[in-house]
């Protein structure tokens, strides 16, 4: 710490600049920035920034300056840094020691403080006269919100190693196993696990893995092993299950003519389970193209099933399963332009604050909240895969950063909110890629790969005649959406009203139009009817105008 000495430490002057700029030009504070007026004295709420900073990835407060207009005020910049200095190690636990110095702004003394998060095992660091259920903080965008009760613990809980996996699930018992589940993964233990597991009993080995809470024929199950191989563990806690929306706009809100969701369903059953019905939900829902490769051609979905598997089998496995987070769901919502997936609890231990996955697979460092789920699914088989649900090893999830980097799609990015974790992956933009692919090989750009980049499902059975085959064959980048192919499929077997493509489409009217007046907008289908609310007006494919359609610059 410095006293009112007008030069500023080597590179700081620089930072502060920097922010000073970026806070007078967005009209507010920042998230790892924060402005305090101080023209008389240290501020009370200067601890509480302190230590919302130390709770999160750190952050620079700075001391003199109006938080209207972020000019210089009059201050005493030693008196008022050796009075932070002071505040900050007798008045939080545990106690916060920021590089405190004095910068310059338009040519006037601050004191600039420099807080570094506080090592995970000491969290959370709380003011001492409030106590750490009503004095720790955390650092939000703009400001310092106080941790409730439930972030708290979850601070708590990452010092050390919770336990609320194993604990035993009452009124359960070995008949409440999925059988199929329970004997595929006995059979992989005492395949791969060495003799231990080959000699002792299912009852040893379920016990010995952490499925059963006790050696015994009527034991109950434990939470982790309910979760991975019960049969419905929805029975006993109806909320730890997943929810699958797709929404119709970027910001969730009802279209226009209300509609609120495409497709929303409950994602119920084990871990393994929930797994497999949410890549199956998301390839119902999303884009696919096709792309010649030598001989054959090869399907890319819009957002790699790897990638998918592996964000939502680490947000059932991660996720808190404390008996306070028993009343939340794991929930997978797919927007036009990005797919997210939230859990309840944060990273979790040494983990907490990483802001990408990146950074995680870089680090590979092994924390996680639920040890007994996550070793125990490594040998769970997810259903018509042959492939355990994790390995437990950041492999998954170093091959989930592999399988977007292919696919030219943006990094993962996480959003870690103590309370919650929420995963965002955007959507790739495919016909830039595509553009640079033919500008980069002009070889390419031939009839017989414009047809390969159509970007089109395969056609369903007996169409591969008739108007859906002209669909699938109209050169050019096509993106249809599963809905859309759904809705062409069964008007190729002749013209349908809405009200009869919501029935057999098991959705609202609304949204059978919310897919097809863009359908219409694009001369993919057409009323047989000139006037739009004629009783007789039913909706047809219109094949002319997709068999006129031009192929894309090229």
């Amino acid at each position: 710490m410095t006293d009112s000495n007008p030069t500023p430490p080597e590179g700081l002057q620089g930072v502060v600049d920097n922010a000073i700029k970026k806070l007078r030009a967005a009209g507010t504070d920042f998230q790892y920035v924060e402005v305090k007026k101080a023209a008389e004295k240290l501020p009370k709420t200067a601890v509480e920034s302190v230590c919302a900073f130390a709770n999160a990835s750190g952050g620079l407060m700075i001391l003199g300056l109006s938080e209207d207009d972020f000019r210089p005020v009059d201050i005493d910049a030693g008196k008022l840094a050796a009075d932070l200095a002071s505040a900050c190690s007798d008045r939080l636990e545990p106690a916060v020691r920021p590089e405190i110095d004095i910068a310059r702004v338009d040519g006037r003394p601050v004191v600039v403080a420099t807080v570094q998060p506080t090592d995970f095992q000491r969290r959370p660091c709380y003011v001492k006269s409030r106590g750490m259920e009503n004095g720790a903080f955390l650092r939000t965008h703009d400001g310092d919100r106080r941790l409730n009760s439930y972030e708290v613990h979850l601070m708590v809980a990452g010092r050390g190693q919770p336990a609320d996996d194993a604990e035993p699930v009452e009124g359960s018992s070995p008949s409440n196993l999925d059988r199929l589940l329970a004997s595929a993964t006995l059979n992989r233990l005492r395949a791969t696990r060495g003799p231990v597991f080959a000699e002792a009993s299912d009852e040893e080995v379920l016990h010995m893995v952490g499925v059963f809470a006790e050696p015994a024929a009527d034991s109950a199950l434990t939470m982790a092993g309910l979760l991975a191989l019960g049969r419905y563990p929805q029975q006993f806690f109806p909320q730890l299950s997943a929810s699958f929306v797709v929404l119709p706009t970027s910001t969730g809100e009802p279209t226009a003519d209300g509609t609120r969701f495409i497709d929303n369903r409950a994602l119920d059953g084990p871990i393994p389970a929930i797994v497999s019905a949410a890549v199956e939900a998301m390839q119902r829902n999303m884009r696919r193209r096709s792309v010649v490769v030598g001989a054959g051609r090869e399907d890319t979905w819009e957002y790699p099933v790897e990638a998918i598997r592996e964000v939502v089998a680490n947000a059932l496995m991660h996720r808190d399963y404390h008996r306070t987070a028993h009343g939340s769901q794991v929930r997978i919502r797919l927007f036009p332009e990005r797919f997210e997936v939230s859990s309840i609890g944060g990273l979790h231990g040494a983990n907490a604050g990483v802001s990408n996955v990146e950074e995680l697979v870089k680090r590979g460092i092994t924390a996680t909240r639920n040890a007994r789920l996550a070793k125990l699914l490594e040998d769970v088989v997810i259903p018509s895969t042959g492939r355990p649900v994790c390995e437990n090893r950041g492999s998954g999830l170093r091959a989930a950063v592999t399988a977007l980097r292919r696919g030219r799609i943006q990094p993962m990015r996480l959003y870690d909110y103590v309370n919650e974790l929420k995963v965002v992956i955007d959507a790739p933009d495919w016909e830039v890629s595509e553009r640079e692919s033919r500008s980069r090989t002009p070889e390419l750009a031939t009839d017989q790969h414009k047809e390969a980049m159509r970007g089109d499902r395969q056609p369903g059975p007996g169409t591969e005649h008739g108007p859906w085959a002209r669909i699938a064959a109209t050169p050019g980048p096509r993106y249809l959406a599963p809905r859309e192919h759904q809705i062409a499929e069964l008007l190729s077997h002749g013209p349908r009203s809405s009200r009869e493509l919501s029935e057999e489409m098991g959705i609202s009217k609304q949204s059978v139009l919310y897919w097809l007046n863009p359908m219409a907008d694009r001369g993919l289908v057409r009323m047989t009817e000139p006037q739009p609310r004629s009783p007789r007006n039913r909706w047809e494919l219109n094949p002319g105008a997709l068999l006129h359609e031009q192929p894309p610059l090229v």
